[in-house]
């Protein structure tokens, strides 16, 4: 049997109202039709996305994107100037 499938916003809902000061876990995923051990799953990739989004500076991925974008510039700057360079060759004897 295939489990039921949650949004996002739906398993954000349930998170939060298991992390409400009065609330009692087990209560919570007996409500919500949610194994505990899903809800504490859940709740951890909560936290950890939370930490992230916390974290000061630029990401990982901010970071790869921008050597990339720092490589992709170089290259162009080289083949520019070969570009440059050939316009040149073929001009020489033509004045």
């Amino acid at each position: 049997m295939l489990g039921r499938k949650w949004t996002v916003d739906e398993k954000i809902n349930i998170v939060l109202e298991g992390m409400m000061p009065s609330a009692n876990i087990s209560e919570v995923c007996r409500q919500h039709g949610v194994a505990q051990s899903l809800y504490y799953r859940w709740r951890e990739a909560f936290l950890s996305g939370g930490r992230a989004g916390l974290q000061s500076g630029p990401s990982t991925r901010e970071q790869e994107l921008e050597k990339e974008l720092q490589e992709a510039r170089a290259k162009i700057g080289e083949l520019t100037m070969q570009v440059d360079v050939l316009r040149k060759k073929s001009n020489w004897g033509r004045k």
